[in-house]
């Protein structure tokens, strides 16, 4: 690594509990001894090795020499930047695993738009890659702190600790984060954790941090890496770093021990199980009640919802499939029937497509969607979701009652369904000319409301009118208002794959050339999410970029332009970066370490909790993740691939691994790797505040078993396997690895 990019004048830093930090510089021999204000003496010793002519590894070792009155230590490490050139943080771009892309600013204000605040450090925990970066466009080149080996133990942080916001705990997770150091980066670790501002506790942003015992003898130990190194892109830097972390913290597939056949068998028939009709509706709609805790299995509210979290079209698309794949005709005419009822009920004649039926009240509900669902069914909502929620989101759902609309997502992940559906019915010599016309209706409702630029708004009323009030929950810039855009194209070229017509396809290639502009290029993607926590809705998150990725993908497939691909597989590459790599320790007692649960290969889902909570949604998308891959001729993504599909089925209950659910089948919609507004607080809904490591998030909906579904007949009709060693070696000539067979256990192809 040439060092005259990057200086450390005070590496070493040691903090105790109750006083305030002490720095030193290196010694001859990288050795510093300090003696902090309450009398503790610790001496530390750092072992310099190059990796490469790019990297150097420092492996950190510190001693509690002599206990003063304080109760707790803790180490730092911090590194600055030297690059020539840079004045401010306009000359930077940022990232940080899941939490921190270029400057989090896509409302463009100049201001970071959740923290508020570009010093961030975040637990090792939440970190999909355990790495941080900046990145200097003009002059083409990063600097990256990385933590070189997995932290090991953790222990449960009680509520007391967490009110008091300093102290000792028993852990080997730390931090990593970046500050602002007047024109230069200031890159730096901790250990154990320090975040000096954070969501962890709550919506304020405050501040927390562990100490390690202070005691004689008492050692520290750490592993970094610093790395400065070219790259012609944000998006080339941090793909350069996620391969590289996958090599140094040894990632590789978990299998759960089930095969994905077996898998999707329990997860169809959990779904039947909560397929419902209403014959005494005239409309006659039927669906899929599948919102519930997993420990009750007890439906939660009265909604049929389209799109996003309740997925019945998806639901229904998957459940003909599964019909026709094991010879259950059941299944079939029960999907049928959804669809009916959506195609017959659920549009307006301009192609609008409602969201949500409430089955109680006979009648059509709006917005209530995601984490505002209990504003339509709670009678106590802050009883059910805590203050911290509702206090955020109550001035939204007062808003939104009074606007008939619905979401660009929810409708066009309602409509895609039913064409698939139509798709498979045809192909097996059933024709469904409404299902058809149903698609073609909406397509001319996006024809009809697509911008001049190729763009869509995130939501339009039922007359078609783009929505832009409340402005934190529809967009505050164009980037964020036009986030829409993520969402048409999988529906337009497969109406121009059924019918032949370019009118399709020439509006997906318009909207291809915004989504490449607006958000692969700036690396800003944004507003896959309909919903959030607090703050704002339209945000980075994980979605947007899994949206944008098999857009572009599948505009690829219909046009051939190698713009396309290329763009597609930049989008893929980021994706990357929001999966974690490595298993994170679990406090002992917690659920999820009762389970035995694996993080590697989950996705954080955005960066309002950052890597304190992932979710199911890139279930969904691993079949475009591996087509991207095939397309690209880029294995390393298809190694993502594979252990994202096997690491997200940890979570799945099956039987002789339950984890306490009440029927195998169940996937809750996520769990939680680190703290997320964990203020002690009373919530009837777990999955609401108080979030705190270890737990999942107690809820069960329709997507996440389509999603698992829709993936892996996308691998299976395609390839005609799900065996990632078999897609390995059809797709590229090579085993999995170094050559070795796959794990014993490995899912194989065994039909669905």
């Amino acid at each position: 690594m040439d060092r005259r990019w990057i200086v450390l004048p005070e590496p070493v830093r040691l903090c105790v509990l109750g006083a305030g930090p002490v720095a030193a510089a290196y010694d001859a021999e990288h050795r510093a001894t300090l003696t902090a204000p309450d009398g503790t003496v610790v001496t530390v010793e750092d072992t310099w090795r190059a990796v490469d002519d790019e990297t150097v590894e420092i492996r950190r070792r510190a001693r509690v020499e002599r206990a003063g009155a304080s109760a707790g230590v803790r180490l730092e490490l911090r590194a600055l930047t030297a690059f020539p050139g840079p004045r401010s943080m306009a000359d930077w771009e940022l990232f940080i695993p899941g939490a921190l892309y270029k400057r989090n600013d896509t409302d463009h204000d100049g201001a970071e738009d959740y923290l508020g605040t570009y010093v961030q450090d975040h637990r090792d925990d939440r970190l999909a890659s355990l790495a941080v970066l900046a990145y200097a466009p003009a002059l083409r080149r990063y600097a990256a702190l990385t933590r070189a080996e997995a932290p090991q133990r953790d222990t449960p942080i009680a509520p007391a600790q967490r009110l008091a916001r300093q102290f000792v705990q028993e852990t080997d997770v730390g931090s990593l984060g970046l500050a602002p150091a007047g024109g230069q980066i200031e890159l730096r670790a901790s250990l154990p954790f320090a975040e000096e501002h954070s969501f962890c506790l709550n919506t304020a942003g405050d501040g927390w941090a562990a100490y390690a015992p202070n005691e004689p003898g008492r050692e520290l130990t750490a592993t970094y890496r610093l790395r400065v190194a070219p790259a012609d892109s944000l998006t080339a830097a941090i793909w350069e770093v996620t391969r590289a972390q996958m090599e140094t913290l040894a990632t590789a597939p978990r299998p759960p021990g089930f095969t994905f056949a077996a898998a999707l068998v329990a997860r169809n028939l959990l779904t039947q199980q909560y397929y419902r009709e209403w014959p005494e509706d005239p409309r006659e709609p039927a669906g899929y009640l599948v919102h519930f805790s997993p420990r009750s299995g007890r439906t939660l509210g009265s909604l049929l919802e389209y799109g996003f979290s309740g997925a019945q079209t998806l639901l229904a698309y998957t459940s003909i499939e599964h019909g026709h794949r094991q010879g259950v005709p059941l299944w079939i005419e029960r999907a049928q029937r959804v669809i009916r009822f959506f195609v017959e009920h659920c549009q307006a004649p301009n192609g609008f497509s409602h969201g949500m039926y409430d089955t109680a009240r006979r009648e059509f509900a709006y917005w209530f969607t995601g984490i505002l669902m209990p504003f339509q069914y709670a009678g106590d909502v802050r009883r059910y979701l805590g203050t911290q929620v509702t206090e955020a989101l109550a001035p939204v759902a007062r808003a939104l009652r009074e606007v008939r609309g619905n979401y660009t997502r929810t409708m066009c992940e309602s409509v895609y369904p039913v064409l698939l559906a139509y798709r498979a019915e045809r192909r097996r010599g059933r024709e469904h000319p409404d299902w058809l016309a149903a698609g073609e209706r909406f397509g001319g409702f996006l024809l009809a409301t697509q911008a001049e630029d190729g763009s869509w708004r995130r939501a339009y009323d039922v007359d078609g009118a783009a929505l832009s009030e409340p402005r934190q929950w529809f967009g505050a810039s164009d980037t964020e208002r036009k986030s829409g855009t993520l969402f048409p194209i999988e529906v337009l070229a497969l109406l121009h794959e059924l019918t032949g017509a370019e009118r399709w396809l020439e509006a997906a290639e318009r909207a291809g050339d915004f989504l490449i502009a607006t958000y692969v290029d700036p690396v800003e993607y944004v507003g896959g999410l309909n919903d959030t926590t607090h703050i704002k809705s339209v945000k980075t998150d994980s979605v947007g970029v899994m949206f944008a990725m098999r857009s572009l993908l599948k505009l690829y497939e219909r046009t051939g332009r190698t713009r396309h691909l290329d763009a597609a597989t930049r989008a893929a590459q980021i994706l990357a970066s929001w999966v974690f790599l490595w298993d994170v320790p679990m406090p002992p007692g917690s659920p999820l370490a009762d389970t035995g649960f694996k993080s590697t290969g989950w996705a954080v889902c955005d960066v309002i909790p950052g890597g304190s909570y992932v979710d199911n949604e890139l279930l969904e998308f691993t079949g475009d993740l591996v087509n991207v891959a095939a397309a690209a001729g880029e294995p390393a993504l298809l190694d993502v691939a594979e252990i994202v599909e096997h690491g997200m089925h940890h979570a799945l209950s099956m039987p002789g691994a339950m984890h306490g659910y009440v029927a195998p089948g169940i996937q809750c919609e996520g769990v939680m790797t680190a703290y997320w507004m964990s203020d002690p607080e009373v919530t009837e809904f777990s999955g609401a505040v108080n979030k705190v490591k270890g737990q999942d998030n107690d809820t069960c909906n329709g997507l996440t078993n389509g999603q698992a579904a829709y993936a892996l007949f996308e691998l299976e009709e395609r390839y005609g396997t799900t065996d990632f060693a078999e897609l390995r070696r059809r797709l590229f000539g090579t085993p999995a690895g170094d050559g070795e067979p796959p794990p014993a256990g490995s899912p194989v192809s065994g039909g669905s």
